[in-house]
């Protein structure tokens, strides 16, 4: 009997390495920016790894996902008045989700010409915002 745990451990490890290593579908941003090419996005974010996507602009940690779609529409939601996290420098507007909590940067590269960021998080994480500390160190502070 004990020798069945060590083999229930490592199929267990491996059908998790497998999950992550799974293609994630992100659909392709609404508008595409050349700038989004240049970020370099981190391989955890708030510990989940960085897992394969196909479309451009787009990016996926976890599972299950938390996704990200550089170049999208400007949000509906989006006004003068609107309250926005600053984290290190970025400006996000937090959104409803479907099944979890949106963010769209709104001051990236710079707030007079904003490329705009989205960021969704799961329900199944605990702490929604503290995804965007680490995209938000990829993204580097915006110029004014």
């Amino acid at each position: 009997m004990t020798s069945r745990i060590p083999l229930m451990l490592a199929l267990a490890a491996s059908a998790l390495l497998a999950a992550c290593g799974r293609q994630v579908a992100v659909p392709a941003p609404d508008a595409p920016a050349q700038i989004c090419d240049s970020v370099t996005l981190p391989a955890t974010v708030s510990g989940a790894g960085l897992r394969p996507t196909q479309e451009q602009g787009t990016a996926a940690w976890g599972e299950p996902p938390i996704t990200y779609r550089c170049g999208v529409s400007r949000p509906a939601a989006l006004a003068p008045t609107s309250q926005l996290l600053d984290v290190l420098g970025v400006g996000w507007l937090p959104v409803e989700g479907v099944g979890g909590t949106g963010f769209i940067a709104v001051t990236w590269p710079t707030q007079s010409e904003p490329v705009y960021i989205e960021v969704l998080v799961p329900e199944e994480y605990a702490a929604p915002a503290d995804v965007l500390i680490d995209i938000s160190a990829a993204l580097g502070a915006p110029e004014q």
